[in-house]
């Protein structure tokens, strides 16, 4: 047999090379094809648990930001721990800590801090007899204001309220609420439930209409609601017993409910800038009337019995169309002034000048 030659060999070894260097090359790439893409899954495993962690970590910060703003202290504080500085119409939320106040004064007319609403806080004051919070540019009062169960005396005067919570009325130990100068449309029906409500301020306000519900106040005994928009009182009005006091002056009145005329306890009664033509004659029936203004109305006569309301003091019947007077006012023997500028009044019967309690002119 022939043996293979030292050119065979050498033509072996370098196909055997060859075939080795392909096979590494070969093997190379399916490495690097494997590692890129397990490169690229775990990229996007990264990219997608990086974005996760941001998420997480943006709902980390808004709930401890919304911590610090609920926390007990009501402050902020920044990533050191300083107090951040509140905004000039927020108050902290600290009230809590005084659990025996018993007055807080947060405002008066016209010199109130620049207020939105008040802290949570205050709602929790069980002992809390007065709260006045007058011009504070409050918009609203939420609900939990039934919460101050020892509340007497509400002042909220010369606000932006437009309207307030039926839960007022919760508010048993009520004895006098000061809504002046609002932007309210209407008083809750539900204070017909303060059983030891006596005083309603609701001067300079949009009110349209009083619900006969406040006509069941048991206790009442002041009714402020001047300068509104009142066409027409409750019909019921004679269930205010206790009525001593009505301020219904400056507003859209024509005429005034019979009901009215039996209010034995009403000393006050105001109602010039309205729209009336007529007095009744059960005007009389007021025995204890001390102050009748009917300014500015349209009124051309007047009732003989009104002389019936012996206890007048002040009678205003100035800017109206009256010609003449009853001779029966004679008898208001403690008639201190009387208002008739304004009017066609030609005459005054002779026996008000013997009257010895009419003031004289300054």
């Amino acid at each position: 047999t022939d043996e293979p030659s030292v050119e065979d060999a050498d033509v072996k070894d370098k196909q055997v090379a060859q075939d080795g260097e392909k096979d590494i090359s070969s093997s190379a790439k399916e490495e690097g094809k494997e590692g890129e893409q397990e490169e690229a899954k775990s990229g996007s495993k990264s990219s997608s648990s990086s974005s996760e962690s941001e998420a997480e970590e943006e709902e980390e910060e808004e709930e401890e930001e919304k911590e610090l703003m609920s926390d007990e202290e009501g402050d902020l504080h920044d990533e050191e721990g300083n107090v951040i500085p509140r905004p000039a119409n927020t108050l902290p939320n600290r009230f809590h800590k005084m659990p025996n106040l018993v007055e807080l004064h947060l405002g008066y007319y016209g010199k109130g801090n620049p207020l939105k609403t008040l802290p949570n806080s205050v709602y929790s004051l069980q002992h809390l007899k007065k709260l006045d919070a007058s011009s504070c540019r409050l918009t609203e009062i939420p609900p939990e204001i039934s919460k101050l169960t020892s509340l007497e005396e509400l002042w909220l005067s010369g606000n932006f309220l437009s309207s307030l919570p039926k839960s007022i009325g919760d508010l048993k130990k009520l004895k006098s609420l000061w809504v002046n100068y609002n932007q309210l449309n209407g008083i809750p029906a539900t204070l017909e439930f303060c059983e030891s409500l006596e005083g309603i301020y609701a001067h300079g306000n949009q009110i349209e209409f009083l619900s006969t519900a406040l006509c069941r106040i048991p206790k009442l005994k002041h009714l402020g609601v001047g300068r509104n928009r009142i066409k027409f009182l409750p019909k019921n009005m004679g269930e205010l017993e206790n009525l001593e006091e009505a301020w219904l002056n400056d507003n859209h009145i024509r005429e005034v409910p019979h009901s009215l005329f039996e209010l034995q306890s009403l000393k006050t009664l105001w109602m010039s800038n309205n729209q009336l033509t007529s007095l009744d004659k059960r005007v009389g029936k007021l025995s204890e009337l001390s102050e009748l203004s009917l300014s500015n109305n349209r009124l051309t006569t007047l009732p003989s019995s009104l002389a019936n309301c012996t206890q007048l003091r002040v009678l205003q019947l100035d800017d109206n169309k009256l010609v003449a007077l009853p001779k029966s006012l004679n008898n208001l023997a403690h008639l201190e002034e009387l208002w008739l500028n304004g009017n066609a009044v030609k005459e005054i019967p002779e026996g008000l000048y013997m009257i010895s309690n009419m003031r004289k002119p300054a």
